[in-house]
């Protein structure tokens, strides 16, 4: 008879309510299917808490340690753990592998500030003390980039807890406390869906007033609130696959090459909380206009002096002074993103995605694309889907 292989039980303590956890689960699963593994999950509690299933003896755990009383119940299973978030206290110093915070926090900003603005704002949930590290990697991109801090910190009277209504009302107040047009980065969808609501509220314009944008991106309910949140895209299958790999060695009783492993995110889903340009140059917007409804159809800088007549070497200075790089490289990453989301939301080939971005041949799509994020096409694509395998 052949030999019965004893699959390896592994609990998942990960919450599948938003897509970030449920692509980790997706990527652990990937993993598993090809490992001989038995996955354990079991739904949150009533208060939101993740619980390993009663009695439950397995070989290993991927969890979001979001708390030292976590911790310290992880630790007396005595096996293995690698935990998935990103949130540092005492006592949280498993393995870990999740997304790198101060590259998601700069490439936030960054996108805030393409869009013409000075002043960019964090609003996380001073209530969830595990965030601290989302606040902490903002004040870095503050003194990196240079602009003033401007964090949410809740009112003197507002009591922990609060409903939403004073929460909402709180956000409002602090929104109108703000320099505009501000740029707010929040912790997640959730929290962009309270501001939106606090600018409604304060008699502010979405985007043109307050522009927002999220920590991640969510497929569903990013695009059901109005307006549509844009959000940072994190590699979340990659988390989890990569989670369940390095979990693996430590089942195996590999030594570690490294104990973190911290991955980079892939871009920026845009949608209307963000789409807007803010510059006192009405023809730097209009020419930003142009690129961003036209830039797939192959245009180039003659184009954009047709639609908006100047001198080029007027266009490239007041252009170049206002966004901090040239008209043409502006219409390179315009390009480029909308090749980065049909890698990300189709399966269309990749010549054809070439074709639908405004490239001629796909052999000069390739190397460009490979400029910005560090892969090709077809590798970006593979890593997305967690598709490759850690030796």
């Amino acid at each position: 008879m052949p030999r019965v292989v004893r699959r390896k039980r592994v609990a998942l303590l990960i919450a599948g309510w938003n897509q970030y956890g449920r692509g980790i689960i997706e990527g652990a699963w990937h993993y598993a299917q090809h490992h001989a593994w038995n996955l354990d999950m079991q739904p949150a509690s009533p208060d939101g808490t993740m619980q390993i299933p009663e009695g439950w003896q397995g070989d290993g755990i991927i969890a979001a340690v979001h708390s030292r009383e976590l911790a310290t119940t992880l630790r007396g299973y005595r096996v293995p753990v690698v935990n998935v978030s990103g949130a540092r206290f005492s006592g949280s110093d498993f393995p870990r592998v999740c997304s790198d915070a101060k590259a998601v926090m700069e490439l936030a900003v960054q996108h805030l500030r393409s869009k013409g603005l000075q002043h960019i704002a964090f609003c996380g949930e001073p209530e969830r003390e595990f965030l601290q590290f989302w606040e902490q990697a903002y004040g870095g991109a503050a003194r990196e980039f240079g602009f003033a801090p401007l964090v949410y910190s809740r009112a003197p009277g507002l009591a922990a807890g609060a409903g939403l209504v004073a929460q909402r009302r709180d956000r409002a107040r602090w929104l109108r406390s703000l320099p505009l047009p501000v740029g707010v980065i929040g912790w997640d969808t959730i929290t962009c869906r309270n501001v939106a609501s606090a600018g409604e509220l304060a008699g502010l314009q979405v985007p043109d007033q307050v522009a927002i944008i999220s920590l991640s991106t969510e497929d569903l309910l990013g695009q059901t609130i109005h307006p549509p949140i844009s959000g940072v895209d994190i590699p979340v299958k990659r988390i989890g696959y990569e989670a369940a790999a390095l979990l693996d060695q430590l089942i195996r009783g590999r030594r570690l090459a490294a104990s973190e492993r911290l991955l980079h995110p892939l871009g920026i889903t845009t949608r209307q909380s963000t789409d807007l340009f803010a510059c006192d140059d009405d023809k730097v917007r209009q020419v930003m206009r142009f690129i961003k409804e036209n830039a797939t159809a192959g245009i180039n800088v003659k184009d954009l002096l047709k639609a908006v007549p100047m001198g080029r070497r007027t266009l490239e200075r007041r252009f170049t002074a206002v966004v901090g790089h040239s008209a043409a490289e502006e219409i390179r990453r315009a390009k480029i993103e909308q090749v980065r989301q049909l890698l990300t939301s189709s399966d269309m080939p990749i010549p054809e995605i070439a074709e639908a971005c405004g490239f001629a041949y796909a052999e000069h799509m390739i190397p460009l694309f490979a400029r910005y994020h560090g892969h090709t096409p077809a590798a970006f694509r593979r890593n997305l889907r967690g598709a490759s395998r850690m030796g």
